[in-house]
This record gives C-alpha cells, structure tokens and sequence, in this order.
C-alpha cells in the first residue's frame, strides 16, 4: 500500500513519541461498506498529501452507540459511548474528524453530556 494511503493508529504515534493534532475517526461505513471505503481511503490520501499531523484508532475504534440509542437502547449507547470516551480522554484527544453524519452529531452534540467534549469536525 502507497503511503499515501497509510493512516498511523493513535497507538503507534503516541508509542513514538508523537501526538497527533487530529484523530480522524472512520465510522463503521468507512470501515465496513466496500463503497464506502474509498471515501476514507481519499480522506486519508488528502490528510497525508496537506501535511497533517493525524491518526486513527484502529482496532480501538467502537461504534459510537448511536444506531443503539436510535432504536431505544440508551443502556447499550451510554456503554459504547462511555468506552469510546475513555479511549479518547486516555490519549488525551482534542480535536476529532469524521467524514460520517452520525458520528460527527453524537460526538459533537451528546458525548459532552457523559463528559466526552472534543472539537469535532465534518
């Protein structure tokens, strides 16, 4: 794989010293859906082309809950997001990308009321 294409975990970066200005969350679409793999796949090859100083969570990445608390399981969604959280607060992360809708919304907009707050972007 060109290295354009390559998208260093949190894991590595910080095992080397490094600390990312951005954590580039994928979303299960970006990690799952064959189409929708080239749009990450893009994302990371534009990343790498500007110079930004970025990483993923690899297997550390979760689903953030919302699909849970949409259909009614607030017990699952407040499980997942209370992980996610402490993965996030454990790399002392700041600012977040996501090229997904659903993500970005319950990042951004209800992560803060369990005490996830993060600058995220779309």
């Amino acid at each position: 794989m060109s290295d354009t294409y390559k998208a260093p975990t949190m894991a590595q970066k910080m095992a080397s010293g490094d600390t990312p200005e951005i954590l580039f969350w994928v979303g299960c679409a970006g990690s799952f859906d064959d189409r929708y793999k080239a749009v990450t796949l893009a994302f990371v090859k534009i990343l790498n082309k500007v110079g930004v100083n970025f990483a993923v969570l690899g297997d550390e990445e979760t689903c953030t809950g919302d699909p849970a608390r949409r259909a009614g399981n607030e017990f699952l969604y407040q499980m997942q997001a209370m992980s996610n959280i402490q993965v996030l607060d454990g790399y002392q992360v700041k600012r977040i990308v996501t090229a997904c809708p659903h993500c970005f919304n319950t990042i951004k907009n209800e992560y803060p009321a369990l005490g996830g707050n993060y600058e995220v972007v779309h």
